[in-house]
């Protein structure tokens, strides 16, 4: 057995605990400078830089075309330039190959809902919740069309009966509460 004087031992320790810290400290500097396309594509939403998050998730698919999350992104991303059409398209395929992602239900809903589509968006909320009970804004977007299909019941009993004392009260009642929906997503 060899012993090392307490000198010795202390430079060593030193040695160690730089060489570990300097190794940390480039892994740190190395993903801070470039991380995974996710994390860019991250980091580019964050600054709003909506183009080259498109870019990013576009060239990520080329390699990984069935990457869920990094299509989600896409989706949003077009969103968020105005591509609805191509966003609608990925969140309605996406919905099909993953119908268990609540998120992608919810917006696919808010796309229809947007259309007028109401009897879908309802149901593309109602998938969203029925995996994933406790996501807040799919209970709140659920709310919505169903005050709108609300609306539209009362719509047509007054086109079919006329419109009653207790009817218009309660589609006056209505009116405030559907203004408050009417901010697009």
């Amino acid at each position: 057995m060899t012993w090392v004087s307490g000198s010795k031992l202390f430079l060593l320790c030193v040695f160690v605990l730089v060489g570990a810290t300097s190794v940390q400290a480039q892994t740190v500097t190395q993903q801070t400078y470039k991380g995974t396309p996710h994390d860019e594509v991250q980091k580019s939403m964050m600054r709003r830089d909506w183009n080259n998050a498109l870019w990013i998730t576009e060239e990520y698919l080329q390699e990984q075309p069935r990457d869920p999350q990094m299509r989600f992104w896409r989706a949003r991303l077009l969103e968020q330039l105005k591509r609805n059409d191509e966003a609608f398209d990925t969140y309605l395929e996406l919905s099909r190959e993953y119908p268990e992602l609540a998120e992608v239900q919810n917006n696919l809903g808010v796309m229809l809902a947007a259309q007028g589509r109401m009897d879908e968006a309802r149901q593309a909320f109602e998938n969203a919740l029925r995996n994933n009970p406790d996501y807040a804004i799919a209970h709140e977007n659920l709310g919505d069309i169903l005050m709108h299909l609300a609306q539209r019941s009362y719509d047509k009993a007054i086109r079919l009966r006329g419109a009653d004392k207790s009817l218009k009260q309660k589609t006056t009642a209505l009116q405030p509460a559907l203004q408050l929906t009417l901010n697009p997503p």
